[in-house]
């Protein structure tokens, strides 16, 4: 039913690379997610919950599943044999082990390569494979400070702060499951694979560009009865009507009284050039607003936004997000597994008028299918999958 039904993907990502097989998993592909015999580091990821009692990675239970699972030896040569034979029967290969760590073992792109001139090869680095900065640590943060978003991201002259959860590596995952997109469509042409190089610094300098960073002094977060609102305090020809109807609305409410509703923030500058608006006018106003924000839910804030045309707006939290009428109007989330292993997470990243998404299962257990995946794509028999396990070289 996918659109990518039929083709393998071979993927040995953390949780660096994951999405990108997510996503072509989500396309119909049969995905093999390769761990290490003692599991992937990206089982361990934060955010984790519990299941079972036991510490349980959300990052894992979302961007690995949709995926079958197989646990190889990736330190041993008869393990790394297994994978050059998987990788010789598969479309699209993804690793994120690092620069030269593939190669190293033999997996490269180069030495995949040779065996099957078809593949798509796919490799997320955080700076990549050469340069001076190849070897640099890449945590998220450092990831983020070297490709420019974080500069925009502060409050006045504070410094910057990272963006959220990680997200680094997503940015660059998702931008690899697109390259590999557009080396299959040129591979539907001429039969031949192409390497994917994708630098996650590169990938979030791509994402700035384009970006005005504005004014941010006017940007505040203000407290509400249930979390957090923005508003803007706009001023200028442009954007200064939106903060005169937000002071409207306060008056409609009987709050400030006619007082708030003598400034044009229009014409504002002009206002403080001719001393007719001053710092105790602005704490004047910032008090003002403080306090009826946090009289308000963030649906009321948002229903007047709507009536009074207004730059302001609830910051949807997690909490938000998963009981959004909006969201679960677009069936934005699916329920994968059953049982102790059923998950509830985002689904299709798009909508599409064909049956272009496959939604199977939930990210797998350790080793859930190798013994399957052997037999599937390199039809090992009882004898051979049983030898393969007792010299470790699977699990």
């Amino acid at each position: 039913m996918g659109l990518l039904n039929g083709y393998r993907v071979l993927d040995l990502t953390d949780e660096r690379g994951l999405l990108a097989g997510r996503m072509l998993a989500d396309l119909g592909a049969d995905v093999v997610q390769a761990e290490p015999l003692g599991g992937s580091r990206a089982r361990h990821a934060a955010p984790l919950g519990k299941r079972d009692g036991q510490p349980y990675s959300y990052l894992w239970a979302t961007f690995a599943a949709n995926k079958r699972g197989i646990a190889v030896d990736l330190a041993g040569e008869q393990g790394r044999h297994v994978l050059r034979q998987l990788a010789s029967r598969a479309d699209f290969f993804i690793e994120s082990l690092g620069p030269g760590v593939a190669a190293a073992a033999g997996l490269g792109w180069t030495e995949l390569g040779e065996i099957n001139p078809a593949l798509v090869y796919a490799t997320i680095t955080a700076f990549g494979h050469d340069g001076p900065k190849a070897g640099y640590a890449d945590s998220d943060l450092v990831v983020w400070a070297a490709g420019g978003p974080l500069e925009p991201n502060r409050d006045g002259d504070r410094p910057p702060l990272r963006i959220s959860v990680p997200q680094a590596f997503l940015n660059a995952a998702a931008d690899a499951a697109g390259g590999m997109l557009l080396a299959h469509h040129a591979r539907a042409r001429d039969g031949r694979g192409q390497l994917v190089d994708v630098a996650a610094q590169a990938c979030l300098s791509l994402n700035t560009l384009g970006r005005g960073t504005g004014t941010s002094s006017h940007l505040k977060k203000w407290r509400c009865q249930d979390g957090l609102v923005e508003f803007h305090l706009a001023i200028g020809q442009a954007a200064g009507p939106f903060t005169n109807n937000f002071f409207r609305w306060m008056h409609a409410e009987g709050v400030g009284g006619d007082s708030l509703l003598r400034w044009d923030w229009r014409i504002l500058p002009e206002l403080v050039d001719r001393g007719e608006f001053t710092e105790a006018d602005m704490q004047e106003v910032r008090a003002a607003t403080a306090a009826f924000l946090g009289a308000k839910t963030k649906s009321e804030i948002l229903q007047a936004a709507i009536s009074y045309k207004l730059l302001c707006i609830g910051v949807s939290d997690t909490a938000d997000l998963a009981h959004s009428p909006q969201l679960a109007g677009r069936d934005f989330y699916v329920t994968l597994g059953s049982g102790r292993r059923a998950q509830t997470m985002p689904g299709r990243w798009a909508t599409v008028s064909i049956p272009g998404f496959e939604l199977r299962r939930p990210a797998p257990e350790l080793g859930e299918h190798t013994d399957e995946v052997l037999t599937d794509w390199l039809g090992y028999d009882g004898p051979a999958r049983r030898s393969l396990r007792e010299r470790r070289a699977v699990a």
